[in-house]
C-alpha cells in the first residue's frame, strides 16, 4: 500500500477560494466535491452496518456501488492535479472487487434461480436439495465476504481523497466542462468499440456492461454543467441499457456457478433445465440491449460543441 494510505493524513484547510464559492452558489468542482463524498459515505456506512450486523445483500451491494462510481470517475477528476491519487484509486478497486463473486452469489440464489422456478414454472429435479446446496455456499461467501470487509477500511483513504481536494486550486467551471466533456466523449467510445464486439461470450458482454456504467456514472457525476434534459434522456436510455446488459450477465454468470457447484455435488442432471433457460434468457435479454445501444445512438452528444453535432 503507498505511503500515504498507512498513516493518517493530516487534515489541512480548505482553500478561500472554496470557502467562498461555497457561501454562494456552489461550484462545478464543490458539485463534484459534495457527490465523491457522499458516494464513498454511503460505502462507509454499508461496511459498517455488514460488520455489526447480520448480513444483508442490499449493503453488499450498496457497498460495491459506490465505490465503482468513484473509481469509474475520479481518476478523470485527478487530472487537474500533478497527484492522480493511483494509489486512492487502487486501494478501492480492490476493496471493491474482493467482495465480487459473493453478490454474483446473491443474485443466483435470490433472484435468478426463483425467477426460474417461480416466475417461469421451471422443473429443478429434488428442488429443496438443490437450495440447500446453494445457501451453504451462500453462506460460506457471505462470511468470506466479512473477512474481506475487515481488512479494508476506507477511513485513510477518504482522508487521503479530502485532503487532495482541499489543497487543490479550485478550477473553473468552465475548466470542469472541459474535463467533463472528454471523459464522457471517451467513454462513450468505449462504449461503441466494445458493443462492436460483442461475441455471444461472457467475458465482451462484461466488458460493454462496463463501459455502460464508466458512462453513466460519468454523466451523473458531471450533470450539473449541462443542461438538465439532454443529461436526463441519457440517463434514461443508460438506465435501460444497463438492466438488458445486467439481466444477460446475470443469466451467464448463474450458468458458471451452477456448472462449479453440480460438478461438487453431481448433480449436471439435475441443473440441466436451469442452465438452457439461463442462456436462452441471456441471448434474449443481449437482444433488447441491443436495441436500447441503438435508441442510445441516435440521441444527440449534448457534451460537444454545436459544431460537432
Amino acid at each position: 500500500m503507498n505511503a500515504r494510505l498507512q498513516h493518517r493524513v493530516t487534515p489541512s484547510r480548505v482553500s478561500s477560494a472554496t470557502v467562498r464559492s461555497r457561501r454562494g452558489k456552489p461550484s462545478e468542482f464543490d458539485r463534484i466535491r459534495e457527490a465523491l463524498d457522499g458516494y464513498l459515505a454511503k460505502a462507509v456506512e454499508a461496511r459498517k452496518r455488514l460488520l455489526e450486523e447480520p448480513y444483508e445483500p442490499k449493503l453488499l451491494h450498496a457497498w460495491r456501488v459506490n465505490l465503482r462510481r468513484v473509481t469509474a470517475t475520479l481518476k478523470d477528476v485527478a487530472s487537474l492535479s500533478d497527484d492522480d491519487l493511483h494509489d486512492v484509486l487502487a486501494y478501492l478497486r480492490n476493496s471493491r472487487e474482493a467482495t465480487g463473486q459473493c453478490r454474483d452469489i446473491d443474485i443466483l440464489a435470490l433472484e435468478t434461480l426463483p425467477a426460474f422456478l417461480d416466475k417461469e414454472h421451471g422443473k429443478l429435479d429434488d428442488a429443496e436439495s438443490a437450495k440447500k446446496a446453494l445457501s451453504d455456499l451462500q453462506q460460506r461467501h457471505h462470511q468470506q465476504a466479512v473477512i474481506e470487509l475487515k481488512k479494508h477500511n476506507l477511513a485513510t483513504t477518504l482522508q487521503a481523497w479530502r485532503h487532495w481536494a482541499d489543497t487543490l486550486e479550485p478550477p473553473s467551471d468552465g475548466r470542469i466542462r472541459e474535463i467533463a466533456a472528454a471523459a464522457i466523449e471517451k467513454r462513450f467510445a468505449e462504449l461503441k468499440k466494445r458493443a462492436g464486439k460483442l461475441d455471444g461470450g461472457q467475458k465482451r458482454l462484461h466488458r460493454l456492461r462496463s463501459a455502460t456504467k464508466k458512462l453513466r456514472y460519468s454523466i451523473e457525476l458531471y450533470r450539473h454543467a449541462f443542461p438538465k434534459q439532454a443529461t436526463t434522456a441519457w440517463l434514461k436510455r443508460l438506465a435501460d441499457l444497463q438492466g438488458h446488459l445486467g439481466l444477460a450477465h446475470d443469466r451467464m454468470m448463474a450458468r458458471t456457478l451452477i456448472a462449479e457447484i453440480a460438478d461438487k455435488d453431481d448433480g449436471k442432471a439435475r441443473w440441466k433445465h436451469f442452465r438452457r433457460w439461463n442462456k436462452r434468457t441471456a441471448f434474449e435479454a443481449s437482444e433488447k440491449a441491443m436495441h436500447s445501444l441503438a435508441k442510445l445512438e441516435h440521441l444527440k452528444a449534448y457534451w460537444r460543441p454545436a459544431t460537432q453535432g
